[in-house]
């Protein structure tokens, strides 16, 4: 129960970072990692690029899902070259597989085409509460540890 409310809390925290200050992947990166009781900043500073599909061209991969990949490497990422990167890449692909199965596609240009101008903020804020919760999600099945209490 105390797992669910962690999750609930982040992706509100997800949903209220982006557009006010904090964009699509910042916000993400943000809360999954102060969610998980960790310092998020320097994450959310190596996030800073990936917004709008890569440098606000909006011409690669969502920056949520960027964020989500930031997180699980800032948990979870090598700190030299001899260690093993089979978790943080399974949870990688995992994060990436389901984002592909709920909305179709990775690509940030074709998303906001979907959305519409008028929705796009709105349901790039769906996007983002979504990611937060699938990663949080998917840390605590596969490795439960993750989650505070």
């Amino acid at each position: 129960m105390k797992e669910t409310a962690i999750i609930c809390e982040a992706c509100d925290q997800a949903g209220e970072l982006f557009g006010n200050g904090f964009h699509c992947a910042e916000a993400v990166a943000w809360a999954v990692l102060q969610s998980l009781g960790q310092d998020p900043t320097l994450a959310a500073a190596h996030a800073t690029p990936f917004g709008g599909g890569f440098g606000k061209t909006y011409g690669d991969a969502c920056g949520a899902l960027s964020g989500g990949l930031i997180a699980i490497g800032h948990i979870h990422g090598r700190k030299d070259p001899s260690g093993d990167w089979d978790l943080p890449a399974s949870l990688g692909a995992g994060l990436r597989q389901h984002f592909v199965e709920t909305w179709g596609t990775t690509h940030c240009a074709t998303l906001r085409d979907e959305f519409g101008e008028e929705f796009q903020m709105e349901r790039c804020r769906e996007v983002v509460r979504a990611v937060t919760r699938d990663l949080l999600e998917l840390l605590a099945r596969n490795h439960g540890k993750e989650l505070p209490g």
